[in-house]
């Protein structure tokens, strides 16, 4: 039967309209079609967001030490958590519409998801109100709001079509940055030469914060380091090891290049270019991780200090391998949008709210455990701490993935390091009583344990014997000292004298004690001397020289320290400017010799102290004529 076009009436005149195919009905309010409408938006608002968070901490460099930091993880990780939060709205969603079915719900999920998107993509910013960025959400979910009342099923079709592509693009992203990290470290390693049969393997372990008068080994009235002590007994300890600088970027980027600050170039925060620094982070300077693999080392970082000891700030030249954000759940959470503002709103609460209990009969007391990384002290999100075991986990696991190479570990153990303890779970030492050195001490403890945990590990795994081990530290704390709390903010002894142990039985001598100044730098050229001779690469003597001759050889060079100017220390420490020399107006520098330390300010008179008869450095030498004449040769050293 042939069907025919029915007339219709238009007041004069008569149309005929062919019928058209009836339009199909997507089921609106299912919970399919809820479902992937949470996926769709969630993947979107994730790439979104995960781009603007990479983009804006570029931008936004100026602020480093105030934001929770992130690597291009992020473009996987920010999806991942997006869906987290937008999947159990779909849930709600889907069970109000069986409660109430008039109402239109899939305009109302749609509104949601919208509202979120918008305000998570504007929040990445970092320079909006919480409540400008809701407005303007409001006012751009409303709008598309409008358009999908009229074109509902316009909407869902997108909606069903869309949200399998993007689950197969979110699966590529993770196996390109996951993978694509893993098989570059894989290529890496095979491109490696052989290394010398006898090459020993190098774990350098950093204790950051960590002043050398608080280690039992050190003269400590407390039993703060037992395991580091029994190091300290069969290697070899120095008395005054000085780090190159009293914080965490410019110490740590001297120990990897060998060179003192002004020759490396990191004595404060840069930006960093969009495409990262590759070869001319650390003024291209050869790193002791390059120069090792050079010999067939396998070289991997370890970092807890998620500021200043991480990849992206440069520090990633000469490492195959390097974990510094914290890649569990709870760490991963908190650094992205959404996770930032659950944290403020939650996870800084006391620890007799519901939400600290809820978290703890979760299981999840660990993300309570606050780093001092992010904006936490000014009332935004602190991070998740990344405890020594996490660090020993990570090194473990590295190690044993190749037994063909010789391997070189750099750790960084951020447990000494404010907030001071350990972590909630760890039992305090009798002395905890709450004061602030007693809560030092405890973290220094805690950290000590786990030093022998990890040497543990690496005995049990079979590499300990041919392992030479560096306990060090990139720089002390003030605790009270010259009125001072923290670091960075001038070079006092307490500031930079630090510990510095070698140990090896069979390579390095036992039970030796080394009084004269050495500086850390020259660590790279310590380890270069024992993986196969004196390499020139670095300026630094090889410790060796002092190890063999423990009285000192002469013209042994001073340990030098500096700090240029900077703001970049606590309010605390900076309300003393204009009472006594501090960075904050101006660069210092410091030299200590066999008997005095001199400091010199950019704009302050110079002091020196006789830190072997005054290592609290309390009294100003420099207005008396010994003091005057040691400050003179001191400087025409220097100038040879």
């Amino acid at each position: 039967m042939t069907r025919t076009a029915a007339p219709m009436t238009t007041g004069r005149e008569t149309s005929y309209i062919a019928d058209s195919p009836p339009t199909r009905n997507f089921e609106l309010n299912s919970p399919g079609t809820f479902l992937l409408a949470a996926v769709s938006f969630g993947i979107m608002a994730g790439f979104g967001e995960g781009a603007g968070l990479l983009a804006f901490q570029h931008i936004n460099w100026a602020g480093w030490a105030r934001a929770l930091h992130i690597a291009k993880q992020m473009l996987w990780i920010s999806p991942v958590v997006d869906l987290c939060f937008f999947l159990p709205i779909a849930l709600v969603v889907t069970v109000s519409s069986r409660l109430a079915r008039s109402l239109p719900w899939f305009r109302v999920l749609i509104f949601v998801l919208a509202f979120l998107t918008a305000y998570d993509w504007l929040r990445v910013t970092g320079r909006l109100y919480h409540s400008s960025c809701a407005l303007l959400a409001l006012g751009l979910a409303t709008v598309l709001l409008r358009w999908v009342s009229k074109h509902e099923n316009a909407t869902a079709k997108v909606v069903r079509r869309s949200a399998p592509w993007l689950l197969a693009s979110l699966a590529l992203v993770i196996v390109g940055i996951e993978g694509g990290v893993r098989l570059h470290e894989k290529y890496a390693t095979a491109q490696l030469p052989s290394a010398a049969p006898d090459a020993p393997n190098f774990v350098v372990i950093v204790l950051d914060t960590l002043r050398a008068d608080h280690l039992s080994s050190y003269g400590y009235q407390r039993n703060t380091t037992p395991r580091i002590d029994k190091l300290a007994q069969h290697g070899v300890l120095f008395e005054n090891a000085i780090a190159s600088s009293s914080w965490s970027l410019p110490s740590h980027a001297s120990l990897l290049t060998g060179r003192p600050v002004h020759e490396h170039g990191w004595g404060n925060m840069r930006q960093i270019p969009w495409l990262g620094w590759r070869d001319k982070a650390l003024n291209g300077l050869p790193t002791i991780g390059e120069e090792l693999q050079k010999r067939g080392y396998r070289t991997g970082a370890f970092s807890a200090n998620s500021v200043y000891f991480t990849s992206n700030v440069g520090m990633g030249r000469g490492f195959l391998h390097f974990e510094d954000y914290f890649e569990n759940v709870g760490d991963a959470f908190v650094r992205s949008q959404f996770g930032r503002d659950f944290s403020q709103r939650y996870m800084n609460r006391s620890k007799k709210s519901a939400f600290t209990r809820a978290f703890h009969a979760l299981g999840l007391g660990r993300w309570l455990d606050k780093d001092s990384e992010g904006s936490g002290v000014y009332g935004g999100a602190f991070g998740v701490r990344k405890r020594a075991d996490e660090v020993n986990a990570e090194t473990a696991h590295w190690i044993q993935r190749d037994a063909k190479h010789p391997f070189f570990a750099f750790l960084n153990y951020f447990d000494v390091h404010y907030a001071y303890g350990g972590p909630e779970s760890y039992p305090k030492p009798q002395w905890d009583n709450g004061s602030t050195i007693d809560e030092y001490d405890a973290g220094v403890r805690y950290a000590d344990e786990y030093v022998g945990r990890l040497l543990q590990r690496l005995d049990a795994i079979g590499v300990l014997k041919n392992t030479v081990v560096i306990v060090t530290s990139d720089h002390g704390e003030s605790l009270g000292d010259h009125g001072l709390k923290y670091h960075g903010s001038t070079l006092y002894r307490e500031l930079v004298q630090v510990p510095l142990i070698v140990y090896c039985p069979g390579r390095i001598p036992q039970a030796v004690r080394v009084e004269t100044p050495v500086s850390t730098a020259w660590i790279a050229e310590t380890m270069m001397n024992l993986a196969g001779g004196n390499s020139a690469v670095f300026p630094g003597p090889p410790l060796a020289e002092l190890w063999n001759s423990p009285a000192g050889t002469p013209n042994w060079p001073g340990a030098v320290s500096e700090l240029p100017q900077t703001k970049n220390f606590t309010h605390d420490d900076q309300a003393l400017q204009g009472q006594q020399p501090l960075a904050s107006n101006g660069s210092m520098r410091s030299v200590f010799t066999t008997r005095w330390h001199l400091i010199q300010h950019e704009k302050w008179p110079d002091q020196i102290y006789d830190w072997k008869a005054d290592p609290k450095e309390s009294k100003n030498l420099i207005n008396t004529p010994e003091g005057k004449a040691a400050r003179d040769e001191i400087l025409s050293h220097s100038q040879e």
